[in-house]
């Protein structure tokens, strides 16, 4: 019984890591989270999701988990999954209001975002070396433009699929 055919060739068109916006992005960002989460666990016990939990909360008392999903653009189950923790450990607590559950630090919560904010801090710090001050304003400028235009890049898969952007696009690479 013959296996599936496997393509032992590259692609003639494939995605090329070196002109790919994306690529580059998430290569900083996982390179980013996984450094962060390893190093708060190691020093904290907590990881990188905790962390942005805990900032968040320390920037907006009272969210409720969806606004802290909103605010950090993580996934529900994420959240959850940390401020439980959280909870569990005393550095989060929980106030029905309204019929809402409001997410708040407790005291123990804020010295620990008070011990790791000078670490973060740090940490970006150093990721920004060898920028100028205009560069890092700009560079901000650019991701925010970026964050700004995700709704229209998630409304992408339709045009796609209906054909409309055959065409090669930019980050698209043709070995020819």
């Amino acid at each position: 019984m013959a296996g599936p055919q496997l393509h032992r060739e590259k692609l003639p068109v494939t995605i090329d890591r070196e002109a790919y916006t994306p690529a580059f992005l998430s290569l900083v960002a996982n390179a980013l989270s996984w450094g962060g989460s390893y190093l708060y666990m190691r020093r904290f016990g907590v990881g990188v999701n905790d962390w942005r939990v805990l900032s968040a909360l320390g920037n907006h008392p009272g969210a409720t988990a969806g606004e802290v999903c909103t605010v950090l653009g993580l996934n529900k189950s994420v959240v959850s999954r940390s401020v439980s923790g959280m909870v569990d450990r005393g550095l989060v607590a929980i106030e029905r209001a309204e019929g809402q559950r409001r997410l708040y630090l407790t005291e123990e919560g804020v010295a620990l975002h008070d011990q790791l904010l000078p670490l973060a801090l740090e940490r970006e710090r150093r990721m920004l070396r060898g920028f100028t001050d205009e560069e890092i304003v700009q560079l901000r400028g650019f991701l925010r433009r970026m964050h700004d235009n995700l709704f229209e890049a998630a409304d992408t898969g339709a045009a796609v699929a209906g054909g409309e952007d055959a065409v090669e696009q930019p980050g698209s690479h043709r070995n020819d």
